[in-house]
C-alpha cells in the first residue's frame, strides 16, 4: 500500500519516516565522533574531513527529504491510530510541528554556518554542493551555535516522540507504532 489510509501510514510515508530517523541518528553519531565527544574514538584530521562532509551531506539530504515529506503529507490522509483526548491531540500536533520545524531548521542553520565558514559540502564524494552564502566570519559562530542548539533539541524531541510511540503501543494498546512500522498492521 503506497498511500495512507485512515488506519495506517502508506509505504511512502513510512520510508520517509524511517529514512529520516536513520539520517538524524547517523549524522549525530558522525558529528560526535569528529568532535572527539566519545571516549572510545579519537578522530584524526583526515577522518574529521570525511566525517564532517558525511555529516553535512546527511543533513542536506534530510533537508530535501523533509520538504518532500511535507509535500507528500499535505496530499494524503493522516491516519487515526489512537483515540486522543483534545489535550493529547493538541500536544501531538505541537510536537509534530516542532519536529518538522527542527528538521528544517537544523540542516538550514548548519548549511548557513558552513557557508559562512567558506566550506562547500562534498555530497558523499559524488559532487559538491555550493555554499548558500558568502564567507562571513561573524555568522560562523552564531549559526554553528544555533545549529548545535536546534540539533540537540531535535534529538531530544525525537527521543520523546519514540517514547510516546512506545507508551501508546505498550501501555495504552493503541496502533500508533504498528501503523508506522515497516510491516506493521493495526490490531483493529
Amino acid at each position: 500500500m503506497l498511500h495512507n489510509d485512515d488506519r495506517r501510514w502508506g509505504s511512502i510515508a513510512k520510508t520517509f519516516h524511517w529514512t529520516m530517523a536513520l539520517l538524524i541518528v547517523a549524522s549525530s553519531v558522525l558529528v560526535l565522533h569528529v568532535n572527539d565527544s566519545t571516549p572510545w574514538y579519537e578522530s584524526t584530521p583526515a577522518v574529521y574531513l570525511v566525517y564532517i562532509h558525511w555529516h553535512k551531506a546527511a543533513g542536506l539530504l534530510l533537508l530535501v527529504l523533509v520538504v518532500a515529506r511535507l509535500l507528500w503529507r499535505r496530499r494524503g490522509v493522516v491516519p487515526r491510530t489512537a483515540p486522543l483526548t483534545p489535550a493529547e491531540a493538541k500536544w501531538s500536533h505541537r510536537a509534530h510541528a516542532a519536529l518538522y520545524a527542527l528538521m528544517l531548521g537544523a540542516p538550514l542553520t548548519g548549511w548557513l554556518a558552513s557557508s559562512f565558514f567558506g566550506s562547500p559540502t562534498k555530497f558523499f564524494g559524488l559532487f559538491t554542493i555550493p555554499s548558500i552564502a558568502p564567507k562571513w566570519q561573524p555568522g560562523v559562530d552564531v549559526f554553528y551555535w544555533v545549529h548545535f542548539v536546534l540539533a540537540w533539541s531535535l534529538l531530544m524531541l525525537v527521543a520523546g516522540h519514540a517514547a510516546a510511540a512506545v507508551y501508546h503501543h505498550v501501555r495504552r494498546r493503541h496502533d500508533v507504532l504498528r501503523a508506522m512500522l515497516p510491516f506493521g498492521t493495526p490490531r483493529r
